[in-house]
């Protein structure tokens, strides 16, 4: 008799994964992974802030809290780049590393900016060397150096922002750069194409594996936010984070130093050269997992006192559609990454030479006259063997022999 096994609950992770920032896409998969590990056979499911949007990246849907019941999920996990209103959260909820602190009603294990018995947590992102595996992230860099949006020697990378100061902040980049004896400067934009800086640019929504590649392979990195920061400490980078307003320092001081901190641009290379000579720490990564323990022990709690949930049609149908129309964006994405490898190609092969009907022209005409010599040979053969079997030739072995050593003499 098969013994049945035992069915999980069900946990929402309501992130701003319709954005495009990584600190919009780190969160939903930093929760996902680490919260599956420690409750095993849970049903998981990316939620979003605004109506039908479905984030499609990578093949990642997100379904719309509006369509979401009281009781479709155990517990939602909290995690938005946005202030959250508890009118919009149903059922149970616990915040994570909210930004805009707890609201009445809603668990509060961690918040931003404080709370009432709240627990700041460092930024998620510290985490993000658990997402991929390091041969993942080899091979997103090996394809990005082949489109061109890499050199193949060490670089800096200088992620920006909707507000980071292009101009002024340019020069200052490229003394850190001299300063580390870079030669290479790749720009990682947030959100909308930035203005031409003259190095290479990865586009601006770009995937979240290839973000993490470009951090993970750079020698030195430039944060324009505490989540490039905190995704360049996991992988061990240097970094300096500029933050002219002060705004992400409480943050960053979580999980790094204030002296790797630049509030102008003429402070930069000196953070840098700072940054040189901080000692890392894995307390940040010791406090997070402690927290998603409680995290994980607040959802068993949940469902010990619920029950099992019955999904309802309509969420499973909603989520069919987003995972569908994630395949057909993802799908799309590899048609058009396919065609820039091949302009990529073609633009660096020069002089392609004749047509591609004009060598197949010359294939064919070739192949033909291989045919012909093939058949020749074997008539040759044939008519060979067929003089060496009759007697004359048997007969005359002897004087040809005897004609032959005279010959050779």
């Amino acid at each position: 008799m098969r013994e049945e096994t035992a069915i999980g609950g069900a946990l929402g992770l309501l992130c701003s994964t319709e954005l495009d920032g990584l600190g919009d896409q780190l969160p939903v998969r930093v929760l996902g992974r680490e919260l599956r590990e420690r409750l095993g056979d849970w049903r998981i499911s990316p939620l979003a802030r605004r109506e039908h949007s479905h984030r499609a990246d990578g093949g990642l849907g997100a379904l719309p809290i509006s369509s979401v019941g009281p009781d479709d999920f155990h517990l939602i996990v909290v995690s938005p780049s946005e202030p959250v209103e508890i009118a919009e959260l149903p059922g149970n909820a616990v915040a994570v590393a909210v930004r805009s602190g707890g609201q009445t009603g809603i668990k509060v294990l961690s918040t931003r900016d404080g709370g009432p018995n709240a627990e700041a947590v460092p930024n998620l992102g510290v985490l993000a060397n658990r997402l991929v595996e390091p041969e993942v992230l080899t091979a997103r860099v090996q394809h990005l150096q082949q489109l061109g949006r890499l050199p193949e020697h060490r670089y800096l990378l200088w992620h920006v922002t909707a507000g980071t100061p292009l101009v002024r902040l340019r020069p200052a980049v490229a003394k850190a750069a001299e300063l580390l004896a870079i030669d290479h400067v790749v720009v990682m934009p947030t959100g909308t194409k930035p203005e031409d800086t003259g190095w290479p640019e990865l586009p601006h929504d770009a995937v979240v594996e290839d973000r993490l590649a470009l951090i993970a392979n750079a020698a030195a990195v430039v944060a324009g936010d505490e989540h490039v920061a905190a995704a360049a400490q996991s992988f061990e980078r240097t970094w300096v984070l500029f933050d002219p307003k002060g705004v992400d320092r409480p943050a960053v001081e979580q999980f790094g130093s204030a002296e790797q901190i630049a509030t102008a641009p003429s402070r930069l290379v000196t953070a840098m050269r700072r940054a040189l000579k901080v000692e890392r720490s894995a307390k940040a990564v010791r406090v997070l997992d402690e927290h998603l323990n409680a995290v994980a022990r607040l959802a068993e709690d949940a469902f010990a006192r619920t029950g099992a949930v019955e999904p309802r049609i309509a969420m499973l149908a909603a989520e069919n559609r987003a995972l569908r129309k994630a395949h057909q964006q993802l799908h799309a994405r590899l048609i058009a990454e396919r065609e820039a490898v091949i302009e990529h190609m073609l633009s660096r092969s020069g002089d392609v030479g004749p047509d591609l009907a004009t060598e197949r022209r010359l294939h064919t005409e070739l192949a033909e006259r291989h045919r012909d010599v093939l058949a020749a040979l074997a008539a040759e053969r044939a008519e060979l063997a067929a003089m060496r079997g009759t007697k004359l030739y048997r007969w005359s072995r002897l004087p040809r022999v005897v004609y032959g050593k005279l010959r050779g003499r």
